[in-house]
């Protein structure tokens, strides 16, 4: 009893270890946060949140497959929540694979690779989030989130 309740605690400790190491709080370039703007239709809004999908090689699954079921799932995750003056994007990784749903308005290609090589490319995830104000300061999560993880970000960068 006392041995499982001690691997209890070590999978707790060791599971918030890793979510916690997930998370970051840096700052961009300005030529990063130029490319972002002038790139990814960045206008007034105090704060960007680009949904980042990972190359398939880096999932355990295909993440590119029912990209519009995908995409109307988002939409419903979203409608939950309050963006006012929030620019919200989705950025595919690959986008030979994401064709159908690049519009460049709400859903991008990953420009020379700039989100994978600058903020995700050592995670062995599906997605990612990044979440950067007009200061330039971003927080990222690897790897699956939650309404109260965008939440969260979002408020630490406000």
């Amino acid at each position: 009893m006392i041995r499982t309740f001690q691997l209890l605690i070590f999978f707790i400790t060791l599971l918030s270890f890793s979510n916690a190491k997930s998370q970051t709080n840096e700052k961009l370039s300005e030529e990063h946060l130029k490319f972002v703007i002038e790139n990814y239709q960045w206008n007034s809004e105090d704060v960007m949140i680009i949904n980042f999908r990972q190359p398939k090689s880096s999932c355990h699954y295909d993440n590119y497959e029912n990209l519009k079921q995908s995409s109307d799932w988002w939409t419903e995750f979203y409608s939950e929540m309050d963006l006012e003056n929030i620019h919200n994007i989705f950025v595919y990784s690959d986008s030979n694979k994401a064709k159908a749903v690049i519009d460049s308005k709400n859903y991008f290609s990953d420009i020379n690779n700039f989100f994978l090589e600058n903020f995700f490319v050592k995670n062995r995830s599906c997605f990612g989030i990044l979440v950067i104000n007009k200061d330039g300061d971003f927080k990222k999560k690897s790897g699956e989130y939650t309404q109260e993880d965008i939440i969260e970000l979002v408020k630490n960068l406000k």
